[in-house]
């Protein structure tokens, strides 16, 4: 069970980075290839159907085009600042997340012992971890978006050079735009992420489902992070465009480009030019991403933390 257990061995913080960064490497790895159409999608302003001037059409024919345009391996661009963002988040929010229930529980214990305290501790320490987690995160998601939208001839070659140009371009604020709305998004992901498995997983332990346990924190994990990212899911849009700003000449052979000023600009530009529907481009790649990408990050770093429990102590 992700969170502090009064019942259960206490874990180190060594063993809590090693399950959250294997958890994170191997879910990045696996998913890599559906985040970069879900990028591709969410950066097209034109339509995401069959229609004059849309690059990208559907799931399918992205996945031909990028194949036949740039290679397997454009599938996986941008994946080492993936995997760096990945275990860097995904390791400093499992740590908030474990270290600020435990010392609640251990303070206030309803916290721990009440069903309903307890699944709304979760959402509010999931909201204030993954803030803690983005504000350190922001500058390898903005590498990450950048290699991922870039088409060819590429404007970067390297991450040496792509830091270098947006330190010279930018200064320090290239490196964290897209901040606000990242904040904004990933702070009631995270809440209702933790909160729905933990609801979840109650609800699991009160049906005849035995037979099935084993599935138990893969589907219910895989199931909050549906409904944690489609609730905010234009947010994670409006990130993606602002970090693709001054970024324009690299992705001019994908179709129109915007620029915009900040997060309400782009917000009021998307519903003028693109309607309503424009907030959720990429929303199919993207829950499919959110479900397993969840389901396989959570079930992993269950599985690891209850191997380190049983592991003799030094």
């Amino acid at each position: 069970m992700v969170g502090y257990d009064p019942k259960k061995k206490d874990l180190t913080n060594n063993q809590i980075l090693i399950a959250s960064s294997a958890s994170s490497v191997i879910a990045r790895f696996l998913l890599q290839p559906v985040d970069v159409i879900k990028i591709r999608f969410q950066l097209q302003v034109e339509p995401i159907r069959h229609a004059t001037g849309s690059k990208y059409q559907t799931i399918f024919q992205t996945i031909r085009l990028i194949h036949y345009e740039e290679g397997t391996r454009a599938f996986w661009k941008g994946h080492l600042a993936a995997q760096f963002l990945s275990i860097s988040y995904n390791s400093a929010q499992m740590y908030a997340f474990e270290r600020l229930t435990k010392e609640l529980g251990e303070n206030f214990p309803n916290t721990v012992s009440s069903p309903i305290i307890k699944t709304l501790t979760h959402f509010f320490i999931g909201s204030i971890a993954a803030s803690v987690a983005v504000c350190s995160c922001q500058p390898m998601d903005v590498l990450r978006t950048r290699f991922v939208g870039q088409g060819e001839p590429k404007i970067y070659h390297s991450y040496r050079q792509a830091i270098g140009l947006i330190w010279t371009r930018d200064g320090l604020h290239g490196f964290y735009r897209g901040l606000n709305p990242a904040i904004i998004l990933y702070a009631p992901v995270s809440a209702l992420t933790f909160g729905f498995y933990e609801l979840f997983n109650r609800a699991w332990d009160h049906l005849p489902l035995e037979n099935f346990d084993s599935m138990k924190h893969a589907f219910n994990g895989g199931a909050a992070g549906v409904l944690a990212k489609f609730v905010v899911y234009p947010f994670d849009l409006i990130k993606k465009r602002l970090e693709v700003v001054s970024f324009e000449e690299a992705r001019s052979k994908f179709g129109q480009t915007r620029v915009y000023s900040g997060m309400r600009h782009c917000l009021s530009e998307i519903l003028r030019t693109e309607g309503f529907r424009g907030l959720y481009k990429g929303i199919a790649p993207s829950l499919i991403k959110a479900y397993l990408s969840t389901a396989v990050t959570l079930s992993i770093y269950d599985a690891i933390c209850n191997h380190l429990r049983l592991a003799p102590s030094d």
